[in-house]
This record gives structure tokens, C-alpha cells and sequence, in this order.
């Protein structure tokens, strides 16, 4: 615990060192911008929904892979490999220190889309769930990345995929085939989101679905990310 604690302070310093806090800054800004520009005036909850989905899905996916690729590049990870520190400590570290920072920013992003009408004791829960598994898919790809543009090609892949529901999302698709996509863990996130802004869009069955669903995924992607990390980049600093 106490090694775990150091190294989140670590992670912090490292945050700083690869400008995550001015880049997540940015990003935020404009979603929210984007989001007041609108017209057409209040949101609807779906709308609101996919605008947070989009903040913590950008900080996982994107910057936490950037991020990553730059530690490897310096040699931090090869540094990390011949020391006790384990790689599930790593992992664990790296996972909810940026899932605190996307929580923290799908906050301000939840607050701004649903004009502070969202219901912040589902919202939480469905960011912290959503945030974790986004951290993890970003962390996992990363593990597998050789290059800035092996990341990028695999980071679009893993975002094609997690952009499928969308078009269910909004009822553009027949319900069999929206029950299809389903399948892809941003249809649960998307879900919670959504009932977080207007309560009651889910029922109690679906919400509880959801975020089991969704804690699966945190499992399944922990284990992947660990797993991944030992693999294809521990190893290589021994």
C-alpha cells in the first residue's frame, strides 16, 4: 500500500511533466464551448449523454495512450522493470489517477451539457464506471503500441468500436441491431449517462445491467492491461 501510495504521487508528477492537465483543460473547454454554442437551447438527455461520454472516452483513449508512449520513449517503463515495483501496482496507479482526472472533467462537461440538472449521485457512478473502463482500453492499447503511429491506428480502431452504438443511441437503428451493438461496453456507459441526466430514463434493471456489465469490463480490462504490460513492455527492460 505504502509503495502504491508513492507512486501515485508519482503519477501526478509525470502528469504534470506530459501536460495532461493543459491538455485535458483544452479538451474540455471545448466540448463545453461547443456544447453553449448550440442552439436550439436546453439539451436533450441523450444529446447531454453523448457530450460526457466524448470527454472521458478522449482522456482514455488518447491521452492517456500519448501519455504512456512518451514514458516508454524516455525509458521510465524500462526504469520500472528492474525495480520490486510490481506491474499490477503500475497499473493500478496509472488507472485511478487518470480516472480521477477524467471524473473530474466529464463533471464539468455533465454540468455545463445538462445545464446542472443532472442527478449527481447517478452521474458519479456512471463516470467513475465509464472513466475506468476508457482509462483501461487506453492503457491496454498502449501496452500492444510500438510507435506513435502503431497507437494511433490501433486507438482508431478501439474508437470505431466504441462509437458503434451510437447511432442506437440516438434511434437511428432498428432495435434488433441496436440490442446487436449492445454488446460494446459504451452502449452501457451511454446508458448510465443518459439516466444520469434525466433520472429515470433507464429502469432500475437496466442501470443495474449496466454497471455490472460494465464492471466486467474493468475486470476483463485490468487483467488484459496487466497482462499486456508484463508482455509487451516489462520484458523488455530485462
Amino acid at each position: 500500500m505504502r509503495r502504491l501510495r508513492e507512486l501515485l504521487r508519482w503519477e501526478l508528477v509525470l502528469q504534470r511533466r506530459s501536460y495532461l492537465y493543459p491538455a485535458t483543460a483544452v479538451s474540455t473547454g471545448l466540448i463545453c464551448a461547443f456544447v453553449l454554442l448550440l442552439p436550439g437551447g436546453p439539451l436533450s438527455p441523450r444529446l447531454a449523454a453523448f457530450f460526457v461520454f466524448l470527454d472521458p472516452a478522449t482522456i482514455g483513449l488518447a491521452f492517456v495512450g500519448a501519455m504512456v508512449l512518451t514514458e516508454k520513449g524516455r525509458g521510465t517503463l524500462d526504469a520500472l522493470a528492474v525495480t520490486p515495483l510490481r506491474t499490477a501496482e503500475y497499473v493500478g496507479a496509472k488507472t485511478l489517477s487518470l480516472t480521477l482526472v477524467a471524473l473530474a472533467s466529464g463533471l464539468i462537461v455533465a454540468h455545463v451539457a445538462t445545464g446542472g440538472g443532472h442527478d449527481l449521485s447517478r452521474q458519479l457512478p456512471a463516470l467513475a464506471l465509464s472513466s475506468s473502463v476508457a482509462v483501461l482500453l487506453g492503457l491496454a492499447s498502449v501496452a500492444k503500441a510500438r510507435s506513435m503511429n502503431h497507437l494511433v491506428v490501433i486507438l482508431l480502431a478501439v474508437s470505431t468500436v466504441l462509437y458503434l452504438p451510437l447511432p442506437g443511441h440516438f434511434g437511428a437503428l432498428p432495435t434488433a441491431v441496436r440490442w446487436i451493438f449492445a454488446v460494446v461496453p459504451s452502449h452501457a456507459m451511454l446508458v448510465l449517462l443518459t439516466d444520469a441526466a434525466m433520472p429515470g430514463a433507464a429502469s432500475p434493471p437496466a442501470r443495474v445491467v449496466a454497471s455490472l456489465y460494465l464492471g466486467a469490463w474493468i475486470g476483463v480490462g485490468w487483467w488484459w492491461t496487466v497482462r499486456g504490460f508484463e508482455r509487451a513492455v516489462v520484458t523488455e527492460g530485462r
